[in-house]
């Protein structure tokens, strides 16, 4: 959270369009499950209070966008989703109809993440530190197998990697400044992702599966690059 996925695939596609290239951008934020889904997804496991973990996207959906754009099926139905709806819940709203795409970009937060072997969570880092948190992130792990089929449609893999992952709490407190939560709820709500699917756990074997690496500092400024 907040090396600039979305801003870098914003960029890209303006620079790409000068080639002639028909871009659009893809977010695993798009792919949510509806408002109506959620509650009864929460329902049935509170511990899903916040959309963002596995489980609570629309896998199918996310198969279907990407193999229409391989396929080059005309036209293309993009989804789209509004994070104002509902109090800030968010919902799905009418989808883009797009003529053609020869580049999609697809980005989110855990797009390319497979799952761990079990016995890392037996002694997994901070804020993991409870049987409910062990669980939980054990439940995440196993839901991660349901993402394989979507995960599998992607060409090319770019992660932009934050040397240390804890910035992503620094950089949300730093967009917060204007209003919003509250420090202890910013501090909450992120460590609720890394609960979910810790950095520490998930980084390390997604970065030797990616095509390019970009090593993003403190400052946002950019590190390394590797191409593998």
């Amino acid at each position: 959270q907040g090396t600039g996925k979305t801003t870098l695939t914003s960029i890209m596609s303006i620079i790409l369009a000068y080639f002639d290239l028909k871009v659009n951008n893809l977010s695993l934020d798009d792919i949510y499950k509806t408002y109506n889904e959620r509650i009864k997804l929460r329902q049935k496991d509170e511990r899903l209070r916040w959309r963002g973990p596995p489980g609570t996207h629309d896998i199918a959906l996310g198969i279907k966008v990407l193999e229409q754009v391989c396929q080059q099926e005309s036209p293309i139905l993009i989804p789209r989703f509004d994070k104002s709806l509902h109090r800030g819940q968010g919902d799905r709203i009418a989808a883009e109809q797009v003529e053609r795409v020869d580049i999609l970009f697809f980005e989110g937060w855990f797009v390319g993440m497979n799952p761990v072997e079990e016995t890392v969570f037996d002694h997994a880092p901070d804020p993991i530190n409870s049987e409910e948190d062990r669980q939980f992130a054990r439940d995440n792990n196993q839901r991660l197998r349901e993402y394989l089929p979507l995960w599998s449609k992607i060409d090319r893999l770019l992660i932009l990697y934050p040397l240390d992952y804890r910035y992503s709490l620094q950089w949300r407190q730093a967009a917060e400044t204007k209003g919003g939560m509250t420090p202890s709820e910013i501090e909450e709500f992120v460590k609720y992702f890394w609960k979910s699917l810790h950095p520490q756990l998930f980084l390390p074997p997604l970065l030797k599966q990616a095509d390019i690496v970009v090593e993003i500092n403190r400052d946002h400024s950019l590190g390394k690059i590797s191409y593998q």
